[in-house]
């Protein structure tokens, strides 16, 4: 009798932790997934751009992740309805959110052990060069320059999605 109470302790573990993962604060687009030695991992959907974290909070923190891809989305939208005049106020903010991003990517590449391809490298020149040049372009010059770093910076928001599918 007592035997088959054995695996009700490590099952009622089990069920505790997917609750928690489901239900805990901040955590609405996670749900469980599956179970490596003990530790519950829970996964994000795809589409979030996140990637799969152990429970225990090792790792990234799904709260940044989502705030940062918000905060960029964001910004991108701003930069695409601003007009010309308006333009030159989100040069520092354009800055400050496009360093986080590539630092967040460096960082996943870090943790994921993965060596920067060379699209990335590039990508990220590109974008540090644009910074660099935007600091002292005027209004209609920012107009015209916008389009081709809101590519880049979507093209280095698509890389970081990749790289959280690995």
């Amino acid at each position: 009798m007592r035997s088959s109470l054995i695996p009700l302790p490590p099952l009622l573990t089990l069920g505790i932790l997917t609750i928690g993962a489901a239900c805990g604060p901040g955590k609405t687009d996670r749900s469980a997934d599956s179970v490596g030695t003990g530790a519950a991992m829970t996964a994000v959907r795809a589409d979030s751009g996140q990637m799969a974290m152990p429970a225990g909070g090792q790792g990234m923190s799904g709260m940044h992740q989502d705030t940062l891809v918000r905060k960029v989305d964001a910004h991108l939208q701003r930069m695409k309805t601003t007009n010309a005049d308006s333009l030159r106020a989100l040069v520092s903010d354009d800055r400050q959110v496009v360093t986080s991003l590539i630092a967040d990517c460096e960082q996943m590449m870090r943790q994921m052990k993965m060596e920067p391809p060379r699209k990335w490298q590039s990508a990220v020149q590109d974008l540090r060069t644009d910074l660099d040049r935007m600091a002292s372009m005027t209004g209609p010059q920012l107009t015209q320059a916008m389009p081709e770093h809101r590519k880049r910076i979507e093209g280095m928001l698509a890389m970081r999605r990749d790289m959280m599918r690995m």
